[in-house]
């Protein structure tokens, strides 16, 4: 009968080979991460870029139609995060009653900060949520005096839902639609609920991105 051979217990199963994370050919685990050590929105080496350009804003005041006329400026961070600033001026008056009853022409403009996010990117379309934050004024214009014989100022907040379309490298085609919120000072003009309105916006952006 032919020698029986059995394998010793410290023989090897299988063949190890040692990686640059294993000592003494025995696998490391990776090292966890602690609850201090979690990960940030925007990474260190994200690119950080930035556009300006001018803005149309179609909307309505005392439930008359109006066109705006602005500027837009942003940060963006990571191709995901814009902060920066934004204002508009009325630049069609429109008639507005008085508490006496007489009517003169009203003009109103406000800015404030902005915040955007990008939700989906697909190529060269982005869609994203967003708004502004701020204050300005209103005021009641006579034509005849030719200067503001009524004037209040107000709280403006304007989210929107936006999309943006990258025309060149440095140019992008924004369009956007929302609701204006506004919260002014007790006047003799019209009030809070006619100063907001829908908001539909077409914007040009130039700049880095």
């Amino acid at each position: 009968a032919s020698p029986s051979y059995t394998t010793p217990a410290y023989a090897p199963t299988s063949l190890q080979v040692a990686t640059p994370g294993d000592r003494y050919g025995v696998a490391v685990p990776p090292r966890r991460i602690a609850w201090s050590e979690s990960t940030t929105m925007i990474r260190r080496d994200a690119r950080v870029g930035v556009y300006i350009g001018p803005t149309f804003k179609l909307t309505s005041f005392n439930r008359n139609p109006g066109l705006l006329l602005g500027a837009d400026f942003a940060v963006l961070l990571g191709e995901r995060f814009a902060v920066g600033l934004a204002g508009s001026a009325l630049v069609t008056p429109l008639a507005a009653r008085r508490d006496d009853g007489r009517t003169l022409n009203m003009r109103t403009q406000y800015a404030g900060v902005t915040l955007r996010v990008a939700l989906v990117r697909v190529k060269f379309w982005t869609l994203g949520v967003g708004g502004l934050i701020g204050g300005g004024r209103v005021c009641l214009n006579d034509e005849r005096l030719d200067r503001c014989v009524n004037r209040a100022a107000m709280f403006v907040a304007e989210p929107e839902l936006g999309m943006t379309f990258a025309v060149t490298r440095v140019l992008r085609l924004a369009l956007s639609g929302g609701y204006r919120l506004v919260a002014g000072q007790t006047w003799s003009g019209p009030g809070d609920q006619q100063l907001g309105g829908l908001t539909g916006t077409l914007g040009f952006q130039l700049g880095k991105f």
